[in-house]
């Protein structure tokens, strides 16, 4: 596996074999790189610390008898996302999905996730309302508000991870090692991507892991799960009744802060529950063009992945681990993991 291993750290780096020999200062040339990856030598111990080095990894890397698979993770059709970077995104999420998978199995955390809404009937997409209420119901979630949505998922044990992409990548997910208790949803962390898109892509990645099968279009029935899971239905009667003629600005920027749902969002809910007419869907579209509702409306509702840190936490302070085991896991050097875990009480 080491080939396999040195393989994927350069992938992950976005490296060519050419980068990767002059980033080790040439102290390894890319034939060589090229024979260790397929397994036909093996480098000295010098050698795998300078590729380590370039890599930006530790040379326990190399050795991880964790291994994950990931299969073949879906970008959408539509994504315009290149095929290299695809690939860049997929090592991250496997080298990370490998320390997370470790840490719990240190932790003897064997908990399957359920999915509560597999054998529900998905046929049109008011369908999708009454799902997404047992689902908020199944959850103990009711119809507040969620401030948290990256929390919320890691309390139902899936996995939640930001990796830096291009702006074209929102997100993915899947499941590893195709484990029931493994399921994981990835997200892009660019600054450039506001918080209520990145919460309604999670929620949208959730949908396309969570709902039943069906033979709608599969986009539109998960960016209709994801509005309907950040503003239930029953919310939306409660704030803007039955049927409305007209709304203020000052309404929509309420239920924006409020809900965490862009303003993009919500009028795709009123026109969805037949509360607007068409006639005014488009009228909020040709004004949006001039206005940009939702760039002069910000949501501050930052987003952060906190299980994995907690678990590591969790294991150093009960000597399940060691601290430069913290700090491989963790990907942080041994005075960076003791500054960040080592405060006990």
């Amino acid at each position: 596996m080491l080939g396999e291993r040195i393989k994927r750290a350069r992938i992950k780096s976005g490296l060519s074999l050419d980068a990767l020999a002059e980033k080790a200062n040439h102290i390894v040339t890319k034939q060589a790189i090229s024979q260790y990856e397929k397994g036909q030598k093996n480098p000295s111990s010098s050698v795998l610390i300078a590729l380590a080095n370039a890599l930006e990894v530790g040379v326990e890397y190399f050795f991880r008898t964790t291994q994950v698979e990931i299969g073949n993770v879906d970008f959408r059709k539509h994504s315009t996302f290149g095929k290299r970077k695809q690939e860049i995104i997929k090592e991250k999420v496997r080298e990370y999905l490998e320390r997370y998978i470790q840490i719990e199995e240190i932790l003897d955390i064997n908990e399957p996730f359920v999915n509560p809404i597999e054998k529900e009937k998905l046929k049109t997409f008011d369908d999708i309302e009454n799902i997404v209420l047992k689902l908020r119901s199944e959850w103990n979630l009711g119809i507040d508000p969620i401030f948290n949505v990256v929390e919320m998922l890691e309390l139902k044990n899936i996995k939640v991870l930001f990796v830096d992409g291009d702006k074209k990548f929102n997100g993915l997910c899947g499941r590893a090692n195709d484990d029931a208790r493994h399921p994981f949803i990835v997200l892009n962390k660019h600054n450039a991507l506001s918080d209520d898109r990145k919460r309604f892509t999670a929620l949208h990645e959730l949908g396309h892991m969570l709902l039943p099968s069906h033979t709608l279009d599969e986009e539109k029935v998960s960016d209709r799960f994801a509005g309907a899971f950040l503003f239930p239905k029953d919310s939306v009667l409660k704030e803007f009744g039955e049927k409305r003629s007209k709304v203020s600005i000052k309404e929509l920027e309420h239920i924006k802060l409020k809900y965490g749902i862009s303003i993009a969002g919500i009028i795709f809910r009123l026109h969805q529950l037949h509360i607007i007419n068409d006639a005014m869907f488009k009228r909020f579209w040709i004004q949006n063009r001039s206005y940009k509702f939702d760039e002069k409306i910000i949501l501050h509702r930052e987003e952060k992945v906190s299980r994995f840190d907690n678990l590591l936490a969790h294991a150093y302070s009960e000597k399940l681990i060691s601290l430069s085991k913290l700090a491989e896991l963790s990907g942080l050097s041994v005075d960076e993991a003791l500054k960040q875990y080592g405060e006990l009480v």
